[in-house]
């Protein structure tokens, strides 16, 4: 995946690599909400390493390990997590 702020190639890369032993999409999806938390944290919501990673995570190729990635990772017990998928389900106009 391309960034267009390094610190958000170097974070994603940096998760990516530490999901080691899931599939390609698993480590995929699973970097990409750890740029978008750490974007969040740091930068606040309408910063651009949030959206950035919003528009990563709705691509068409990953919306089935989206699903999943929700379904198994125990995100219905966090609160940004549950508000997050709203949204991107709210933008992708399906259920995520």
């Amino acid at each position: 995946m391309d960034f267009t702020d390094p610190q958000l190639e170097h974070c994603y890369k940096a998760n990516f690599v530490e999901a080691a032993g899931l599939s390609i999409e698993e480590r995929q999806v699973s970097a990409l909400m750890s740029v978008h938390g750490q974007s969040y944290t740091l930068r606040g919501p309408d910063s651009p390493g949030v959206h950035e990673s919003i528009w990563h995570l709705l691509l068409p190729r990953l919306r089935s390990e989206l699903r999943r990635w929700y379904r198994h990772s125990g995100a219905d017990r966090q609160p940004a997590t549950v508000a997050l998928r709203s949204q991107l389900s709210q933008m992708a106009e399906e259920t995520l």
